[in-house]
């Protein structure tokens, strides 16, 4: 499977896109050096491949196969004024101007523009170093307004500086050597219906959906035959059985829609554990390093 430089991850919220996201890295990683990009909330990719929350000066994974990158718009901000204003007293001066705040809190989508700029910068480092960058995106919805902030800024602002990186960044989301996406989800029809509206949304802005990741399918345990011995011996275990022949069919039948619309699947199984640890991702890390190996 043919991967670019930088690969965002999202999906519907509870499907488990952060843990794929640190799965995900930590495969890549097995080829050449990585860099997981997240936002510091709980729960978050990095917090999963680390076992805790990374702490500021924290910068990779203790073994070091990963490095940790903390996306922060203000952080980021503060990068951009430093670019465009040459004294640095001077940028420190409009950061701290209450004005500035307002104004910058008031341009439509600058905050996720950034943040997109940030990821473009990263992509570039990857290429430059042969390597990889993986981002722990928002949930889909969100993600989705992220990826149409440059338009947003370039109507806004149709020339200068914020223009020119704007256009840069809108460039950088529609070349499949540098972005793609990686679109998560459970064996759910509500899932299957977000993934597949994602879909259209990237190919909306010309941006690539490089595969897409059926997460937590059960292994088949039973058949026909025995699932109806099971209703006849153990009622009250029935229900759990054929929860998990459910699950198992609605994989199979998401994977047909995706495989029709064009997109690469990856399958995931289903873990079952209290917390999520390192050899559970490891686990998913190795899974996943072997779908990405197919030709």
């Amino acid at each position: 499977m043919k991967l670019p430089r930088l690969i965002l991850v999202t999906g519907k919220g509870g499907t488990g896109k952060s843990t794929v996201a640190a799965a995900l890295a930590l495969a890549l990683s097995h080829r050449r050096p990585a860099t997981l990009a997240y936002q510091e909330r709980p729960h978050s990719a990095a917090q999963i491949l680390v076992g805790a929350q990374p702490r500021a000066d924290t910068h990779g994974t203790p073994d070091g196969k990963v490095s940790l990158v903390a996306l922060d718009w203000r952080r980021e901000l503060e990068n951009f004024i430093e670019r465009i204003v040459p004294f640095k007293a001077l940028a420190h001066r409009m950061l701290e101007s209450r004005t500035f705040s307002y104004v910058s809190a008031a341009v439509p989508g600058l905050q996720a523009f950034l943040l997109l700029e940030r990821m473009r910068v990263l992509a570039g480092n990857a290429a430059l170093l042969d390597e990889f960058s993986v981002v722990d995106a928002p949930a889909t919805g969100n993600a989705l307004e992220l990826l149409d902030a440059p338009a947003g800024i370039m109507t806004v602002a149709p020339l200068g500086t914020l223009n020119r990186m704007a256009s840069q960044v809108h460039e950088f989301l529609r070349d499949p050597a540098r972005f793609g996406a990686v679109l998560v989800l459970k064996p759910e029809e509500f899932a299957l219906r977000e993934t597949t509206e994602g879909l259209q949304a990237f190919e909306r802005i010309g941006a690539r959906v490089t595969a897409a990741v059926i997460n937590c399918v059960p292994d088949r345990l039973f058949d026909a035959h025995e699932l109806k011995a099971i209703r006849r011996s153990v009622p009250e275990h029935a229900a759990l059985a054929e929860h998990r022949q459910q699950m198992i069919s609605r994989a199979l039948a998401a994977r047909r829609q995706l495989r029709r619309l064009g997109l690469e699947v990856i399958e995931l199984p289903m873990i079952f554990a209290r917390t999520l640890g390192h050899a559970a991702v490891a686990a998913l890390a190795e899974r996943l390093e072997r779908e990405l190996s197919r030709p």
